[in-house]
């Protein structure tokens, strides 16, 4: 299906910086009128063929331009619960970019162009997110050290104390991304999110980007979850035992429940930027614009560098020379 304008017959996205749907044609707000899918990957606006794989969701036409989503991948277990909307559009998106590597002396002069930032992709990437209740089980022994000075003498006590902790806690939606295409440890990078701005999924926030739907399921990524879960534990229990020069465990135990899992889909601004033949990725969490990636080194502008204050320290050398003469 795909949305489009009453008035104009355009298509109709959702708008980041409106938080609505915006038509992109004749600029009318929320005119939008769901049109469903004629033929599954045929686009139901000029009849173009769509490429798309066994994942895709939310796509854009190549002829056209009009973004569609695939209704038939969204059934049953395939359906998003939670959605993430994006927060800020492809202009500062980019912005947040350039801001963030503008200290760079060596960086490409056409890094993160115009031209280029028109290719960012904003993506909703498939998150499987995780209720859990955690029981920690800690034991072992302490030690607190006391020094102080008797004349000549330096003294040292040391007290040991057996530690037993013991608490329980509760995490609400713990994310790990669900997409093999998306490399976990930039996606790990991104967060965190604000997840107390989680809605139901609606498909209107998927016009406008691109989606695929969660390539695996929630049994195969739970203990990357549990492994954030018992992280976040293991930080609890070392707040605990702060207050001891060496703590020494003899047992300790983590055990997570699985309350509830959510299907959701959270915002991602990826933008590639080519040079010399290479790829680099750049991605921008799409709520709060928290900027990923490495920029290359322009080997030009470090040679032109170079040449500028090998020429500096050649003329004050050369002017040294000459007062020393006239000395």
């Amino acid at each position: 299906m795909f949305y489009r304008c009453k008035n104009c017959g355009g298509n109709v996205t959702y708008h980041p910086e409106k938080k609505k749907m915006v038509c992109e044609s004749c600029g009318s707000e929320e005119s939008q009128q769901e049109i469903p899918q004629k033929k599954i990957h045929v686009c139901s606006n000029c009849g173009g063929q769509i490429e798309t794989t066994e994942y895709t969701l939310a796509c854009r036409c190549p002829y056209c331009q009009t973004f569609h989503i695939l209704e038939d991948r969204m059934e049953g277990a395939r359906r998003p619960r939670l959605l993430l909307p994006f927060c800020m559009d492809r202009q500062e998106a980019g912005e947040r970019i350039r801001k963030n590597f503008d200290t760079k002396l060596f960086l490409p002069s056409n890094f993160c162009a115009a031209s280029d930032i028109e290719s960012m992709e904003g993506l909703y990437v498939p998150f499987w997110m995780y209720d859990f209740h955690s029981h920690v089980h800690f034991e072992g022994e302490g030690d607190r050290v006391r020094t102080w000075r008797e004349g000549e003498y330096e003294m040292t006590e040391t007290r040991v104390y057996r530690l037993v902790r013991d608490f329980e806690v509760d995490y609400d939606k713990i994310p790990v991304d669900a997409s093999v295409a998306m490399e976990d440890g930039m996606m790990d990078l991104l967060e965190p999110y604000q997840y107390g701005e989680l809605l139901d999924f609606t498909p209107e926030y998927l016009s406008g980007f691109q989606a695929d739907v969660f390539e695996q399921d929630e049994e195969t990524l739970r203990p990357r979850a549990e492994e954030k879960a018992d992280g976040f534990s293991r930080e609890y229990l070392a707040e605990e035992n702060a207050g001891y020069a060496m703590v020494r465990p003899f047992e300790e135990q983590v055990n997570n429940t699985v309350e509830d899992t959510f299907f959701a889909f959270l915002p991602v601004w990826k933008y590639i930027y080519r040079y010399n033949g290479k790829e680099y990725p750049f991605y921008v969490n799409g709520q709060t614009g928290k900027v990923i990636g490495a920029p290359p080194v322009s080997l030009g502008r470090v040679f032109g560098m170079s040449a500028i204050l090998f020429a500096l320290v050649f003329f004050f050398l050369k002017m040294l020379c000459f007062l020393l003469e006239v000395l």
